[in-house]
């Protein structure tokens, strides 16, 4: 076979560190998300179907990309919005995304349940 061929739909979640509710206005969120979703397409190749959260934490549904390993993706969302988050609000100067993060496989046919 002369291409490869992936298809696979991952829900990424993580929290802010210690759970902090940095995220508490719902027009930063908005914008977060926007940013979020502009960074997977453009810098991970792994579109986003659905990005949504609250005041301390992310979820993400994706199609993931082939061409990088998962904590790649997961590191550049974080390293990219995190800088993001602290330029668009000078009280967030302390920001951070907690280490870890939960990632889980989702089938093409449970994705609007996902949703």
């Amino acid at each position: 076979m002369p291409q490869s061929l992936a298809s696979v739909i991952v829900h990424i979640i993580y929290s802010t560190k210690h759970r902090h509710p940095w995220l508490r206005k719902a027009d930063l969120r908005s914008e977060l998300y926007a940013y979020c979703a502009t960074v997977l397409k453009e810098q991970v190749d792994s579109p986003a179907m659905l990005i949504n959260g609250v005041e301390d934490h992310i979820h993400i549904l994706c199609s993931l990309s082939r061409k990088f390993a998962i904590m790649d993706v997961i590191k550049e969302t974080k390293t990219e919005t995190s800088k993001w988050i602290k330029k668009q609000d000078t009280s967030c100067g302390e920001f951070q995304w907690q280490s870890g993060y939960g990632i889980f496989s989702v089938s093409q046919s449970k994705v609007e349940q996902v949703k």
